[in-house]
């Protein structure tokens, strides 16, 4: 096994970010089977109604959670002041926000004696709480050097499984793994697939593009002036809320011969975020072509924009854009981040409505530009309730990664 040392420690002083650190206490709290419907409130920040987490105990009562870390911690006199304060800050803002409160769990990386953590567990219900948790730093070593919590400690701490641990892993989850094993290797295929990329979920996100195929070679003479736009937000934020904006359009060169000249197509990338505002890529680009089958857009983003990993794409909104006249050359549309696929349709899954973009232009267009109409991309439902008409069976695309592993 690993030393439970090494977790300790990383507990202590591992740099972790608020919203990591509210997470890795949900996950915590999710092992706990008395808990269900486990969530999250707003680990990035912002009004969070007096609670980092919220669950049900035995599935009935509800169940606040709040998340006390302190960074480098040492235990000293100042930690525990600080601590005590946090707890009781965090339970009398919960009490105020929700008088009917039943049950309470605190999470801290600060060590606490029994007296200390009885006279926590005191003071909350004296409030008038029924349920009170108080895990503190070695309740959450234990919990992570579980077989059941050690993903999390990779994860979150980035501590390797140990040989034995990886045994210990094995035998909690063996019985499920073989009952994969009878469903085939594709299942296992899949599980693999998915592991891999809740470990890269963590990884910082690099670089973004938006690719769309073409149904047959096209020259800019067909193609003519183009746009097309991806827009990814973070809804559970305040308005304006933080965005990512990936764009594309035709960036033509003339190329001369002793016969004449010709266009050769090309496309400028445009790629820029809100909270923080940052014009983050410009860049034209021409392969030399004549004719091409595929145009894409995007650029580099590490430690650019609002989303700086590639997990914190998870539920965020996607809107796909196209201007109206390029619709009727395209496939397929393909939205990329790292080296993942995380959207992408063919044609004949769209629905086009004839809705602009809120969002304007970057760089200005020319009148004539102008005038070529937008087409907001949505999706065809698949098998709609039989009460909803055909014209209105139509969805909007997703970034939902816990329903879905990206390729």
């Amino acid at each position: 096994m690993s030393d439970p040392r090494d977790t300790e420690e990383r507990l202590r002083t591992w740099d972790l970010s608020q919203a990591d650190r509210e997470r890795l206490c949900l996950g915590i709290l999710a092992l706990d089977s008395r808990f269900s419907n486990v969530k999250p409130r707003r680990p990035k920040g912002g009004p969070d109604g007096a609670r980092d987490i919220e669950a049900n105990f035995d599935n009935q009562n509800v169940v606040w959670g709040a998340v006390g870390f302190r960074a480098t911690v040492t235990d000293s006199n100042a930690d525990k002041r600080w601590v005590k304060k946090k707890f009781k800050d965090d339970v009398d803002a919960a009490i105020a926000q929700n008088s009917s409160l039943w049950g309470f769990v605190f999470f801290t990386n600060v060590d606490l004696k029994p007296a200390e953590e009885s006279a926590l567990i005191k003071y909350a219900r004296g409030k008038g709480l029924s349920f009170l948790e108080v895990r503190w730093r070695e309740h959450l070593r234990i919990s992570l050097d579980s077989p059941r919590g050690l993903s999390l400690r990779f994860q979150y701490l980035g501590i390797r499984l140990s040989d034995a641990e990886q045994v210990a892993f094995f035998a909690e989850y063996g019985t499920k793994i073989e009952q994969m094993l009878y469903k085939g290797l594709g299942a296992i295929e899949d599980r693999l697939k998915r592991l891999e990329f809740l470990q890269d979920c963590s990884k910082p996100l690099l670089g973004c593009r938006v690719g769309v195929h073409l149904k047959h070679e096209c020259t800019p003479e067909q193609l003519g002036h183009f746009r097309f736009l991806a827009e990814i937000l973070d809804m559970y934020e305040e308005d304006p809320h933080p965005g990512l904006w990936i764009a594309g359009r035709d960036a033509y060169l003339t190329a001369e011969s002793g016969t004449g000249s010709s266009h050769l197509v090309g496309v400028r990338s445009l790629v820029w975020s809100r909270r923080p505002d940052e014009q983050i890529q410009d860049t034209r680009f021409s392969n030399g072509m004549r004719a091409v089958t595929y145009l894409e857009a995007g650029g580099h983003l590490r430690k650019r924009g609002p989303y700086r990993t590639l997990g914190s794409l998870d539920r965020r909104s996607l809107s796909i854009y196209v201007t109206k006249p390029l619709l009727d050359y395209i496939a397929d549309i393909c939205v990329y981040m790292n080296d993942y696929l995380v959207a992408g349709a063919g044609a004949e899954d769209f629905i086009p409505l004839d809705i602009p973009t809120l969002e304007p232009w970057p760089g200005g267009l020319s009148d004539p530009e102008l005038a070529v109409p937008w087409a907001t991309l949505t999706l065809k439902m698949e098998n709609p309730p039989a009460w909803i008409p055909p014209e209105l069976a139509r969805t909007g695309w997703s970034l939902e990664f816990s329903s879905c592993t990206p390729e």
